[in-house]
């Protein structure tokens, strides 16, 4: 197939770049007598790829190269799918997008990244500590404390350890911890 094409490929590149081929004699002619015709003009070898060029179908070359000229104008095809999906188009393409739900106000609403540890206290009901929300309000937590994306695990004299809900099913511990120390 391919020796095939390559033939094809050659003998129209021939055909385009064939130029008849002019004898000494006829050359020393001046142009006004040289009329030859078309058959005395034309090699033997031409004839034979004349045969080979009408084999060739060629009536799609212009349709081809109007399609090129409108991709570069900057102009489009179209795809026919028929039931298939259009493989040039992005599998996200169409796809809901996801809403970040509501969170609920104060610090139930707070991501544990979210949270600045201020300080730890000790009373006499336990260990405290203070933390600056996302929206640069001061918080009381203490164990147990529930946040939107985990809780308060342990309060320590310099620092607190969070439980923060795991992300990948394939951990051994649903959750992970995350510590937040007081800097001096």
């Amino acid at each position: 197939m391919r020796s095939w094409l390559l033939i094809c490929g050659m003998v129209i590149a021939v055909g385009c770049l064939w130029v008849p081929a002019v004898s000494a004699q006829e050359a020393q002619t001046p142009p006004a007598e040289a009329t030859p015709t078309a058959e005395a003009a034309a090699p033997p070898a031409a004839a034979g790829a004349d045969a080979l060029a009408e084999d060739v179908d060629v009536s799609k070359i212009d349709e081809i190269l109007s399609g090129e000229i409108d991709v570069q104008r900057g102009e489009t095809g179209e795809y026919d799918p028929a039931g298939r999906r259009d493989p040039f188009r992005s599998l996200l393409e169409g796809l809901p997008e996801a809403e970040e739900e509501e969170r609920p106000p104060g610090l139930p609403g707070m991501l544990i990244e979210e949270l600045t540890l201020e300080g730890i206290i000790q009373t006499p009901s336990g260990i405290l500590a203070f933390v600056q929300g996302r929206d640069r309000t001061s918080y009381i937590i203490r164990p147990g404390t529930k946040l939107y994306n985990g809780e308060v695990a342990e309060i320590q004299p310099k620092k607190v350890i969070f439980r923060q809900q795991g992300t990948d099913p394939k951990q051994l511990k649903p959750y992970e911890e995350v510590v937040r120390e007081l800097t001096d």
